[in-house]
């Protein structure tokens, strides 16, 4: 056998790398995103009147889509003293089916990837992403970077645009509090026109005129079901809006099931101009077996001041 030797081997690269392999580092390096700060002032002025939706004319329209392979059976199993447990976050039957379907409005889900790890979004304009506050990583001061991965389905994804900008209300950093729940969301806007290929929903203000009516849709990555990797949709969920929430931002319960991945996923429902997102997945309360989004009048404005209108 030879002899085992450790020597210093480090050295510098030399040459350019060929022009065929270049386009492999597209993503290598990716610039750090700016943050943009909006005050409750600056939103005040902005209107919070519906945001129309955008289907283009070269993409299908389904009102549900296609199912996937059924990722359910792989989900990870826990288990206690040779019991086996539910996830918490799950509120009664596991009604989430995975799916891969390119069509409107399903196209329209993205995956989220910043150093915060990973979260769930939405189309919502021309280059805009409707995510959660406390998917992005604000603990690092002048921003991280990020991108964003429309309609990633296993291995495959339809497009990927790094984070540009980020516009937020509230930085939500770590966990989520009671008095951030409300105001838990943030637009991103991406480097390339995805929403221009792909088409955006619409956002409007949600209204406590639809408490407990089973009118909502719910689309993201759940960590518990198919690693995070397939897109998951849910239907016929409802909204509560918080009795002691009266300001421009809203928290609400809801019986969607969710999960960690979950964060920033859109709840929407149908109208006859198309689909409008009302609030997004914020957090769950593990011993209470309570879900919660965020969502009101700040969301739409928000999505408003991050697209210039």
């Amino acid at each position: 056998m030879a002899e085992v030797r450790c020597e210093k081997i480090d050295r510098d690269g030399k040459g350019d790398i060929p022009e065929k392999l270049r386009q492999f580092d597209s993503f290598a390096d990716l610039e750090r995103f700016d943050v943009v700060s909006v005050s409750g002032d600056e939103l005040a002025r902005v209107a919070a009147e519906p945001i129309e939706a955008f289907a283009p004319a070269w993409t299908a329209v389904r009102s549900k889509p296609v199912p996937a392979l059924r990722q359910e059976g792989y989900r990870s199993r826990i288990r206690y003293r040779g019991k086996e447990l539910e996830p918490a976050v799950v509120l009664g039957t596991d009604e989430r089916r995975t799916y891969n379907d390119t069509s409107y409005p399903w196209g329209c889900i993205c995956k989220v990837v910043t150093t915060a790890g990973t979260g769930s979004g939405v189309i919502v304009g021309p280059r805009h992403v409707l995510t959660a506050s406390h998917v992005v990583n604000w603990s690092v001061p002048g921003g991280v970077s990020g991108t964003v991965e429309v309609h990633r389905a296993g291995p495959s994804f339809s497009a990927i645009s790094r984070i540009r900008r980020v516009f937020a209300y509230t930085q939500v950093t770590g966990s989520v509090g009671w008095t951030e729940l409300d105001e838990d969301y943030a637009v991103l806007e991406t480097a390339d026109p995805i929403g221009e290929r792909f088409g955006w929903l619409g956002t409007r203000r949600y209204s406590s005129g639809w408490d407990r009516d089973p009118y909502w849709y719910n689309l993201g990555y759940p960590g518990d079901v198919g690693g995070a990797s397939w897109p998951v949709w849910q239907r016929s969920k409802w909204l509560d809006e918080h009795a002691w929430d009266f300001g421009p931002a809203r928290a609400m319960d809801t019986n969607a099931d969710i999960n960690p991945g979950n964060s920033g996923g859109p709840m929407f429902a149908w109208w006859e101009a198309g689909p409008y997102v009302v609030a997004v997945v914020s957090a769950h309360d593990v011993d209470d077996r309570e879900n919660y989004c965020a969502g009101g009048s700040y969301l739409v404005r928000l999505v408003r001041w991050a697209r210039g209108l």
